[in-house]
């Protein structure tokens, strides 16, 4: 008989844990949210991906022991900052942080939003802790205490058994005393609710019970989940089609005569936001490095417009073979500049017939003081080929001039590059110079203000020609590099350690749309000039051209409490910084944006 008594109470357990009650899972936030949803923004589970993330490269340089004295300051300043306007907000999160480990969604739910000036869609969010339900039901049974026992007022609403609860305060910046809420906070389960819309929050808690449709639900969105959102430890969705229908809705305004006024509807459609369903955002951290996408849901026999431009042709796109490897950024787009001309078109004629027409009568007749024979469409945009190339260096110094303005190279592709310098020589307002240079000769554009001339710089443009391309450049030792050849450039771009094996993560080299930046080189310079003169963070971003109502505040914010005097020196920090590859790519579905960011050489295991 004792040989049969362990299977009977092993039965016996089994029996007792199928009986007692099991957590049950969170749903994932298209199972959680509404189908009327219009912008998701998921983190499916926080645990996984702040792991993933503390490997992220700038995440070790905010670590790195030599950064302490910067990291340490700016952190205080922005408890100070974020303490002026909530004193409690500090010591909450520092108890609330730890309980937040599995899902962290924010959502935008349409309800019965319209349009309406003054209105707007409803926001919810949720977050949840996993089995640390009760240690979240003891911190909101906290902070309700001592808002009551300050003698603020709580308002309290029941949402599908639901308890929530919000501190409503007086707002005394306002004369009239405007009260102003806080969202309602509610627990259901091992999830945190928070929303000021109750009708959002029944929506999301209908979800949770199984009632109502969902976002898993809309086509739209299943489509840019498993394109892009599979696997990915950050996803987010834009409802583009929904946004326009109540934009297209929107009355033209007064026209008062004028034949120029475009309805916002003809708008989005001239210019191919019509046929947008949705944008996605997807984003992973692997032990190669951190992967971002960003998609465009536009269907290919729908796009028009802008779309039609933005989808490159797939065709050879990586580095040329006279690009060399001490490039700070590279671009290169395989675009039909002829078939991009047309598309510009027909978006004017689409958006207003009449002012097409002025338009593409003051087009025809540049150029005509010069030359009463030139055809501004034929002679410039009729040579423009399907290869357009960016070529940037680091900047030739620390000044602020340089730094704004480093040496930059364009190449045009053209069938006849020789006839397309000529077409813009005679678009030119000013007479160009010209030299001699190894057999060729070098035009030198002056710039006038406000045609991009940088601030403080010599605002001169100097052109020439080199295999099937127009060469462009904003500096002269620039263009005679090109001219020279591969011979004498040293190692090309295209033998850079690591590139292309990263160019591989996006696609390859082969997609039309390929470009490449240098961290290392364009950080460098800058943060050495930030570190001496922390002023000119704002100089950099001011623009050459007074703007009205330009507002640099948030700048001004920011250097408060980023002290840049106390950044290391670049080389104690150089490590954390690599290069980052992009690459677009057109698909039946859509248009893909691919970045890549492998781990820094310096920081491999």
């Amino acid at each position: 008989m004792k040989l049969h008594q362990p299977p009977v109470c092993l039965g016996l357990a089994f029996a007792l844990i199928l009986a007692l009650p099991l957590r049950a899972a969170v749903p994932p936030a298209e199972k959680l949210l509404p189908a009327d949803t219009l912008v998701v923004l998921t983190v499916p589970d926080w645990d996984k991906a702040f792991a993933a993330a503390k490997d992220f490269s700038l995440a070790q340089l905010w670590r790195d022991p030599a950064m302490k004295p910067f990291t340490e300051k700016f952190e205080t300043k922005l408890r100070e900052l974020v303490g002026q306007e909530d004193k409690d907000f500090e010591r909450d999160w520092a108890e609330f942080k730890p309980l937040v480990g599995g899902q962290v969604t924010l959502g935008v739910i349409r309800n019965d939003w319209q349009g309406e000036p003054n209105t707007g869609p409803d926001v919810v969010v949720l977050l949840d802790v996993k089995d640390k339900d009760k240690q979240l039901k003891a911190f909101i049974e906290k902070c309700e205490k001592r808002d009551a026992d300050a003698g603020k007022t709580i308002q309290r609403e029941t949402v599908r058994g639901v308890k929530f609860a919000r501190t409503v305060k007086v707002k005394h910046e306002d004369a009239d005393g405007k009260k102003k809420s806080q969202p309602y906070v509610g627990q259901s389960g091992s999830l945190l609710l928070l929303s000021e819309s109750t009708k959002a929050l029944e929506k999301v808690l209908a979800r949770q019970d199984g009632a109502g449709a969902g976002l898993d639900e809309d086509p739209v969105f299943e489509r840019a989940r498993s394109t892009v959102g599979r696997d990915a430890q950050a996803f987010g969705w834009v409802n583009v089609k929904a946004f326009t229908g109540v934009l297209a809705k929107l009355p033209a305004g007064p026209q008062d005569g004028n034949p120029l006024g475009v309805a916002p509807g003809r708008m989005l459609d001239a210019i191919g936001l019509g046929s947008v369903e949705g944008l996605a955002l997807a984003a992973r951290q692997t032990g190669e490095g951190t992967h971002v996408e960003f998609f465009v849901q536009s269907p290919q026999a729908k796009r028009k417009g802008l779309l039609t431009i933005l989808t490159p042709e797939a065709k050879e796109a990586g580095p040329l073979p006279s690009v060399g490897g001490d490039a700070a950024k590279f671009t290169r787009v395989r675009l039909d500049g002829q078939k991009a001309f047309a598309a510009v078109e027909r978006i004017l004629t689409d958006l207003n017939p009449q002012m097409a027409g002025v338009v593409m009568l003051m087009l025809e007749n540049v150029g005509k003081d010069k030359d009463p024979n030139f055809d501004l469409r034929k002679q410039l945009f009729g040579n423009l080929g399907a290869d357009f190339v960016t070529v940037q260096k680091a900047p030739r110094g620390t000044a602020l001039a340089d730094l704004k303005s480093p040496p930059t190279l364009y190449l045009v592709g053209s069938p006849k590059p020789e006839a397309l310098l000529t077409a813009l020589r005679t678009v030119s307002p000013l007479p160009p110079t010209e030299r001699e240079f190894l057999g060729r000769k070098i035009y030198t554009l002056s710039l006038l203000p406000g045609m991009g001339a940088p601030a403080g710089g010599k605002g001169q443009l100097v052109l020439s020609t080199t295999g099937g391309y127009l060469a462009v450049a904003t500096d002269a030792a620039m263009l005679e590099e090109v001219l020279r050849g591969a011979e004498g450039q040293g190692k090309p771009l295209s033998e850079v350690p690591g590139l292309a094996d990263a160019a591989q993560k996006v696609g390859g080299f082969n997609t039309g749309w390929f470009q490449y930046d240098n961290q290392g080189e364009t950080l460098r310079l800058l943060l050495d000039t930030l570190k001496k003169d922390p002023q000119a963070l704002e100089q950099m971003f001011a623009s050459p051209v007074p703007t009205p109502g330009a507002n640099l505040a948030p700048l001004k914010a920011f250097k408060e409490i980023a002290d840049f005097s106390l950044l290391p020196p670049f080389e104690a920090i150089a490590k954390y910084f690599s290069f980052t590859v992009q690459s677009a790519t057109g698909t039946p579905e859509g248009i893909s944006f691919k970045s890549f960011v492998p781990v820094p050489a310096g920081l491999k295991k």
